[in-house]
């Protein structure tokens, strides 16, 4: 247990150096083409990431497949929030010289009142057996959300000796070991589909809070700070073939509600929080394409001190041109305040058959991107 709690903590680490600082759903790269969507679109490779029912489609009547690995990064900086702790800070650094500088000086702390920046990242992988008896998968699943936020002392406008104002950078992320288990059923004459996925899960988190004036995002670092523990938790989804071509799916994950405190940095401490997330879905599957839409039913508060949460609804086109070249497109709608809309767009080639690459990018407004990646094994 020990062995295996080390491997989850460097993995996560490795997530948090990901070029990211919460969720759109990245999870395996040809849903994130795809708008996000796969509850009810997924195949037998990546059903573990979205809905363990489905690891029973297997439409290319594969034996073994792999995803090794995907990675996959997110950030938001509408308001250029990096940029603007930095200009004041040399305004900060200037003004004992220059007092002509305090207004604007002023101006600027003003600015920095209640922003954000916030992202996240993504490492996986899945090792699957699918069969008509029970259909498996191994996978593992890191994902890691962060947060920087500001928040301005009113003082520190009428005081410019010693400033009081604050920015925090907070992190919390999940490490996922587990298998999924499915099996398929007639019901009603129709295909019924039920999976679970029982998973052991790492929970670490990380807080960093300082001054505005000397905040440092190198500081931002889990180093040996982060405070992790570990929990048995589990996913559960159902797939019913409503035609031929038209799957219904959902999908509980996490069915074990986590929360767990950061470390305490000045004073400040965070919690992270990992909830039940259910999701319902649509999906219309042709041999030449598919076009799918998944909605949250309920919103996602990862940490409990903020306001910020997500929730979403996608919708997701891949056109497959002879099993050997995918066109993805998709659109991510935030049904909450704290994210923007979102366009994606992926391709996935297949030139041998047998091995692939997929690699998709999203897009929104205010300097909102992201991407993903991932090798596709199937035989």
């Amino acid at each position: 247990m020990v062995t295996v709690k080390r491997a989850a903590a460097g993995i996560a680490m490795v997530s948090l150096s990901l070029p990211a600082a919460a969720s759109t759903t990245l999870s395996d790269t040809r849903s994130v083409g795809m708008g996000g969507a796969g509850v009810a679109s997924a195949n037998y490779l990546t059903a573990s990431f979205h809905n363990p029912a489905l690891a029973t489609q297997n439409k290319n009547y594969d034996r073994f497949g792999m995803i090794l690995p995907v990675v996959g990064g997110r950030v938001y900086d509408g308001n250029d929030l990096h940029d603007r702790v930095d200009a004041f800070q040399d305004l900060n650094d200037q003004l004992a010289g220059n007092p002509d500088l305090q207004d604007e000086w002023i101006a600027a702390l003003k600015g920095l009142d209640n922003e954000r920046i916030d992202g996240d990242a993504n490492i996986g992988m899945v090792i699957a057996i699918p069969n008509r008896v029970v259909s498996t998968n191994f996978f593992v699943s890191s994902h890691v959300t962060a947060l920087v936020t500001t928040d301005i002392d009113e003082n520190d406008l009428n005081n410019q000796e010693i400033v009081n104002s604050s920015a925090q950078g907070i992190a919390g992320g999940t490490v996922d070991i587990g298998f999924t288990f499915a099996k398929e059923f007639i019901f009603l004459e129709r295909d019924l589909s039920l999976g679970f996925s029982p998973k052991f899960q790492q929970i670490l988190t990380y807080n960093y809070q300082d001054t505005i004036d000397t905040f440092d995002n190198d500081d931002f670092d889990i180093g040996s700070d982060y405070v992790d523990k570990s929990a048995f938790n589990a996913d559960l989804g159902v797939a019913y073939a409503l035609s031929r071509n038209v799957m219904l799916g959902a999908s509980a994950k996490n069915l074990f509600s986590q929360s767990l405190k950061t470390n305490i940095s000045n004073g400040s401490q965070a919690t992270f929080e990992v909830n039940t997330q259910y999701t319902a879905a649509i999906a219309y599957n042709h041999p030449r394409f598919t076009v799918a839409a998944d909605v949250d039913l309920n919103s996602n508060k990862p940490f409990k001190e903020h306001t910020y949460k997500t929730q979403f609804a996608r919708v997701g086109l891949e056109a497959d041109a002879w099993r050997m070249a995918q066109l993805r497109l998709g659109y991510i709608h935030s049904m909450t305040d704290y994210a923007d809309d979102v366009l994606t767009a992926g391709i996935g080639l297949k030139p041998f058959g047998k091995f692939g690459l997929d690699i998709a990018a999203l897009y929104g407004k205010d300097d909102s991107y992201g991407a993903s990646a991932q090798l596709v094994f199937h035989f």
